[in-house]
């Protein structure tokens, strides 16, 4: 039990990253009841104790890794994702376009979309299939087609795609090099898709 709640609190600080008070408490219980477990009695073989603790260990993390190895890259992601009527990525991403991505990600810029959008099709294909899951997407349409969500009538977009970006709100496919400009992006620029007419 400590292996595993140290392995999801390792999700939770670096993965997630956000705070959940009832994970800890059970972390903490876990850690409890080790401490517990290992001074609460009387041991007369302190050799076994600890050979037994480290394959009791290693079978629980190997096992955990094996079972949660693929969560960020699942088997046929793309394909099995897609929405009735979305168009697959088919473009392959640069280490640029990649970097770019996180930097958008991280500088809280948002792409607002739609999944039926094939302007907004075209500004994923500048990223490729690669780097597009860094993309700080956000889908505007419902699954009908015939309403938008309530965080894009919050923000009032009209359009797709609309890219907001330090406080500017741009409308319609932009390139990667303005992307990069309007977000201060100070990596490779070696972009390898661009637009097509």
């Amino acid at each position: 039990m400590l292996v595993f709640s140290s392995y999801l609190m390792h999700l939770l600080a670096f993965e997630i990253k956000v705070v959940c008070v009832y994970c800890v408490a059970s972390a903490i219980f876990s850690a409890t009841l080790f401490v517990l477990a290992i001074v609460g009695r009387e041991w007369r073989d302190l050799g076994q104790l600890f050979f037994s603790g480290a394959i009791v260990s290693m079978v629980v993390l190997i096992g955990t890794l094996g079972v949660y190895a693929n969560v960020n890259q699942p088997a046929g992601a793309g394909a099995n994702q897609l929405a009735p009527g979305e168009l697959p990525i088919t473009t392959t991403s640069s280490e640029s376009e990649i970097l770019l991505a996180k930097h958008l990600s991280q500088s809280e810029a948002k792409f607002y979309g739609a999944f039926w959008c094939p302007h907004c099709h075209d500004q994923k294909q500048l990223f490729g299939k690669q780097a597009v899951r860094f993309v700080p997407y956000v889908e505007c349409s419902t699954p009908d087609r015939q309403g938008q969500t309530p965080i894009c009538k919050e923000k009032k977009i009209e359009g797709y795609p609309t890219w907001a970006i330090n406080g500017q709100t741009l409308s319609g496919t932009q390139t990667l090099e303005q992307l990069a400009q309007l977000s201060s992006y100070q990596g490779s620029r070696n972009f390898k898709n661009a637009l097509t007419e």
